[in-house]
């Protein structure tokens, strides 16, 4: 296995020098550097976890919570793609990655002791209940955490601009000829939920359109199931004359569960009702039909998930407040363009 000794012989300079390279350092050359990297890379070299850790006083590790009974899970593909995205830009850092949950075996055991029992130097929290008691404890402690489409006090959250792909979503329908927009809601107690529906409010007041109360209902989920029962009570408020020709889903799961809903009424999509979702999931392309959105970029929030963390373990300096990831609108097949009203 090669040292730093052997890099620093082919290269010809100090130990040291390669060292500082490996690890980042300022007062190396950018030259000396790639030279250093590039012969790391050649000769395979893979640094001594356990040396680096004492000489830096890290673990190297990054604890990952999310709430399993929030019935949303990993295998949402909003949070899956952010997540595989932090995990391999955080991995470019050094840092390995760990899930970090309230059980330890059949112990129960909070966020923040788990925590310290992985020795984890800092947190992405991506999924937690408002006034979650153990994540509170955990983001007042001195680990550095992060959280993306949450909010919680002191720590940094990276999210999309729900507000503004709302407002898309909505001159969208308006270039379209719609007037009569409804909107069927995530929770509101979520933050995604709430700017979202504030979105749609707003872009209606900017197009001179009335808000009514009847063309709005909150999803208790962004789940498919919860949605498709929502949606077909939704549907029983309108008769065929009175429906929104157009209805904005505050996620691409609910919307292609309002869809299937929508169908079971009889009603066609677009044909009927034209529908916008927000996320760009991978069925959102393949759903039928093909489901025009409001994308998230996934990936760039899940790089500056790592970005922003690693910062504050390494600096020490830890920024607050919510840090905006663009949209935009993806158009695909089910929106209609209709006459004007």
């Amino acid at each position: 296995m090669p040292t730093i000794y052997d890099i620093a012989k082919a290269v010809g300079t100090s130990a040291a020098t390669v060292s500082k390279a490996l690890n980042n350092y300022k007062d190396v050359s950018p030259k000396t550097k790639e030279k250093v990297l590039a012969m790391a890379k050649e000769m395979g070299y893979i640094p001594n976890l356990t040396a680096r850790s004492l000489k830096t006083n890290r673990s190297y590790l990054v604890g990952v919570v999310f709430s399993e009974d929030m019935g949303i899970g990993l295998e949402h593909q909003f949070f899956s793609v952010v997540l595989e995205n932090f995990r391999q830009h955080i991995g470019k850092y050094g840092y390995d990655t760990v899930f970090i949950n309230n059980t330890l075996g059949t112990n129960k055991i909070g966020y923040l002791d788990h925590c310290k029992y992985r020795h984890v130097d800092g947190v992405f929290i991506i999924t937690t209940h408002p006034g979650d008691v153990d994540v509170n404890k955990l983001v007042k402690s001195k680990i550095k955490c992060v959280t993306t489409d949450i909010v919680l006090e002191n720590t940094p959250s990276i999210i999309s601009e729900n507000r503004e792909g709302s407002i898309l979503a909505i001159k969208h329908f308006y270039e379209n000829g719609h007037r009569r927009i409804g909107h069927i809601g995530g929770q509101q107690n979520s933050i995604a939920g709430a700017e979202r529906y504030e979105g749609y409010k707003q872009g209606l007041e900017e197009l001179g359109l009335e808000y009514n109360e009847e063309y709005f209902i909150e999803s208790s989920g962004f789940q498919y199931d919860v949605t498709y029962d929502i949606a077909l009570e939704y549907l029983e408020r309108f008769s065929k004359e009175t429906i929104p020709t157009a209805i904005y889903v505050a996620s691409d799961l609910m919307a292609i569960a309002t869809i299937r809903a929508l169908e079971n009424k009889g009603y066609g999509v677009p044909e009927d009702v034209s529908i916008i979702g927000f996320d760009d999931i991978s069925l959102a392309e393949y759903s039928r039909p093909a489901l025009t959105t409001i994308r998230q970029k996934k990936d760039l929030i899940g790089i500056m998930v790592a970005d922003t963390l690693v910062k504050s373990i390494e600096s020490g300096a830890l920024p607050k407040g919510i840090i905006r990831m663009p949209v935009e609108l993806v158009v695909r097949d089910t929106v209609k363009n209709i006459e004007v009203e």
